[in-house]
């Protein structure tokens, strides 16, 4: 007698059963889209501007007032002499650290860092010339001052700065320069170095500036006199 196996029986839902889906958390509004727009908000803002520095312009200095001139005293030009030829000064030579657009200075004495709310708004070597020869007219208007690097000029000022350090915390800059002026041949005529220590507040980027351009000025005094004691007459 064979045996009949069992048949498999299929386990159905009842027909009149409701299908059913797994629920989804209910989606939060509110704080957490007010955080994402936030976020986003903050990504998208631009970073605060930064202060333009500068370095200032000499002040003008005005002529000392002179007696109108009387027919008895008036005289023809005076003719002109060797001095009055013209020096070019050469744009000025910086460090390397300076060939950049931060304003740097020193802290701790070791630590070189930049203000962190300014930059250069031109090269910085670019607006030390410029006060310098500013200084220098002023100092020695005789001698025909122009900023330039004319290889065909009559004579022109070299000045490389070796160092020039920033010491913000304590207020002070100190720096080593050397100059040498040439003729048109590149004979050097006279040259020499300068190092100086220069007191000043240096609480900022442009207190910083305002003290290198006394700086430049202190320099201009010494290398204007100078100059003018070498030169013919």
């Amino acid at each position: 007698m064979s045996e009949v196996a069992p048949k498999a029986v299929l386990a159905t839902a009842p027909t009149n059963a409701r299908a059913t889906t797994p629920t989804r958390p209910r989606r939060r509004t509110g704080a957490w889209a007010l955080a994402a727009l936030l976020s986003i908000a903050g990504c998208a803002s631009p970073p605060p501007p930064r202060a333009l520095v500068i370095i200032p312009s000499a002040p003008s200095v005005s002529p000392a007032p002179t007696s109108a001139p009387t027919s008895a005293t008036v005289t023809a030009p005076a003719a002109p002499t060797a001095t009055a030829t013209g020096i070019a000064l050469s744009p000025l030579r910086l460090p390397e650290h300076w060939q950049r657009r931060q304003v740097l200075h020193l802290r701790n004495d070791t630590e070189l860092v930049a203000w962190p709310d300014a930059i250069w708004a031109e090269r910085v070597e670019t607006g030390m010339t410029r006060r310098f020869s500013q200084a220098l007219r002023q100092r020695a208007p005789e001698l025909g001052w122009w900023t330039g690097d004319d290889a065909l000029s009559p004579r022109r000022l070299l000045v490389e700065v070796q160092q020039l350090d920033v010491h913000a915390g304590r207020g002070e800059v100190v720096a080593t320069l050397s100059w040498r002026l040439i003729d048109r041949q590149g004979r050097v005529l006279d040259g020499g170095n300068l190092s100086d220590r220069l007191q000043a507040p240096i609480g900022d980027a442009q207190q910083e500036a305002e003290a290198l351009a006394k700086w430049l000025d202190a320099q201009a005094e010494v290398l204007a006199t100078r100059v003018r004691s070498q030169l013919p007459r």
